[in-house]
């Protein structure tokens, strides 16, 4: 039998054993939790996810340094799980404060993902911690063009405005000498110098582009905030090639930050038709279903597919959660935020969500 099909054969039993494991785990206490999965790991020794999972047992027993060495493995084993790499970040930047490699995390989670708005709070949470404000906000508006609910980024904004403007705040351009807040502010609203034409019989034509040049170019227009020209180029991507699930996935983005919600329903579920085993296209439809028209059945029916096969996905586990909420099942919304804090025990907005869920209830039980 080839090398490969042993692997491949290892890897399935692995799976069909693990999960019978995490039977086991979930019903006893952290140490001997912990010894379960060390006891499989002496057994597939590269599976990421048991890695990622005794990491968090080793979190929450007070082992930071077995920790971080089981994330890093998880992360290693698997590059581009993104769960593994959002909690490695996460990590570095709640337990050890290594804001360096915290930030290189999660800017490689966004080259991956330019949508992904857990990284973009990440960012902007660690840059209005070591004092880069101007970038904290860019960041935290990027997640309100994507998701205008996000409640994190809305109250980080409101105290980024206080603070940028303070008559003596000094801001810094990208490889520019200081400015303060008001000559900030006139740079943004200075007319657009006018090109410089060279002269006709110099003119060349323009260069036929790849679809992936075009594609790169779109994404760079869409983060610096031309969405109109962003679009223009993608559906040119369309126009060329109807199968391309990824530029009907963006398209759909664009759209709902626009506001033009329609548009954005038809460009995320053509996506997902062409492309429905994709987990990020799932998402994305799910949560305009949600937050854009309020189908909250509808999103939630995505939510529970999609969680069904990925256990341990802290988005979908937190929108589970929300539409829960949002529908007045309170004991599954509580199950579902318990089962974020498990696997992410440092995770504020879960925890914040949870609190504020308790002292509903025993405020009903005063009255």
């Amino acid at each position: 039998m080839p090398d490969y099909a042993n692997k491949n054969l290892i890897a399935i039993e692995g799976a069909a054993t693990y999960e019978r494991i995490l039977e086991v785990v979930r019903e006893v206490e952290t140490d001997e939790a912990i010894h379960h999965l060390q006891d499989f790991l002496k057994i597939y020794p590269e599976f990421g996810q048991a890695h990622n999972d005794i990491a968090v047992l080793h979190y929450q027993a007070g082992n930071p340094l077995k920790s971080l060495a089981h994330y890093e493995k998880a992360h290693k084993l698997e590059p581009a799980n993104i769960l593994y790499r959002k909690n490695l970040a996460d990590f570095y930047f709640v337990e050890l404060e290594w804001t360096g490699d915290a930030i290189h995390t999660y800017l490689d989670i966004l080259k991956d993902n330019p949508f992904d708005v857990e990284a973009l709070n990440a960012l902007g949470t660690i840059s209005l911690k070591i004092g880069r404000k101007e970038q904290a906000r860019q960041y935290f508006t990027r997640t309100l063009q994507l998701d205008g609910n996000n409640m994190e980024a809305r109250q980080a904004l409101e105290q980024l405005r206080a603070l940028l403007a303070a008559p003596f705040d000094t801001l810094r351009i990208s490889g520019g000498s200081p400015i303060r807040s008001q000559e900030r502010l006139e740079v943004a609203s200075a007319p657009v110098s006018q090109p410089v034409f060279a002269p006709v019989s110099t003119i060349q034509p323009e260069p036929t582009r790849s679809p992936d040049e075009l594609y790169r170019e779109a994404i760079s227009l869409a983060e610096a905030d031309r969405p109109h020209e962003a679009i223009q180029l993608l559906e040119k991507l369309v126009a060329q090639n109807p199968d391309n699930a990824k530029v009907f996935n963006d398209l759909g983005v664009l759209y709902q930050q626009r506001g033009d919600l329609q548009c954005s329903r038809h460009y995320h579920e053509e996506a997902v038709r062409l492309k429905p085993a994709d987990v990020v296209f799932q998402k994305n439809l799910a949560d305009l279903l949600c937050v854009g028209f309020g189908e909250l059945e509808a999103a939630l029916q995505i939510y529970v597919r999609l969680q069904a096969k990925s256990l341990q996905d802290i988005e979908i586990l937190k929108a589970i959660s929300y539409v829960c909420r949002q529908v007045g099942k309170a004991t599954e919304a509580k199950f579902f935020l318990e089962r974020v804090l498990a696997l992410q025990p440092w995770d504020r907005e879960a925890q914040e969500a949870l609190r504020m869920m308790e002292s509903a209830d025993r405020g009903v039980e005063l009255r």
